[in-house]
């Protein structure tokens, strides 16, 4: 009886803490905008923007979008949006004028930080650049918690 009690008690602490450990390796749409920690401009041409969706101000979602262009403008953002209604446009202002980056809509990549490290531990690409809709693959694990792949959710 002592070894079944054992036994279980085992198997509920596994799975909690299974389910805790791999909770944030489910894609999901992308973050509301309140939960944006921050967005930069990598050497690559993407525009890397992170969020905190558990609120403790370390990130663990960033989606990865394709820079189409940037520019200096002295026309103000609302003027700028008009020009690219399809796209996202980031900027930064200056004394005189802004810097914008226009961006895709849709993330080409999405990546996630499951321990909050700073490292990426799963990237997705979403060749369609749809949004998540469940067509998204595990393209690479940077950091190398998933080198053998993501364990299935099925």
């Amino acid at each position: 009886m002592k070894t079944s009690i054992k036994f279980l008690g085992f198997l509920s602490i596994y799975f909690l803490s299974a389910h805790l450990a791999w909770g944030y390796n489910t894609l999901i749409t992308e973050p509301a905008k309140e939960t944006q920690l921050d967005w930069n401009v990598a050497a690559n041409g993407f525009l890397y923007v992170s969020y905190d969706r558990d609120g403790n101000h370390q990130a663990d979602y960033i989606a990865l979008r394709y820079i189409i262009t940037s520019y200096y403008s002295p026309h103000t953002y609302s003027e700028v949006a008009v020009n690219h209604a399809k796209n996202l446009v980031f900027h930064v202002d200056y004394p005189t004028e802004q810097n914008y980056y226009v961006v895709t809509s849709r993330p080409l990549f999405y990546a996630l930080d499951v321990n909050e490290d700073g490292a990426w531990d799963i990237l997705y690409k979403d060749v369609l650049q749809d949004g998540v809709n469940g067509n998204e693959e595990f393209y690479d694990s940077p950091s190398g918690m998933f080198a053998n792949g993501i364990p299935s959710s099925k």
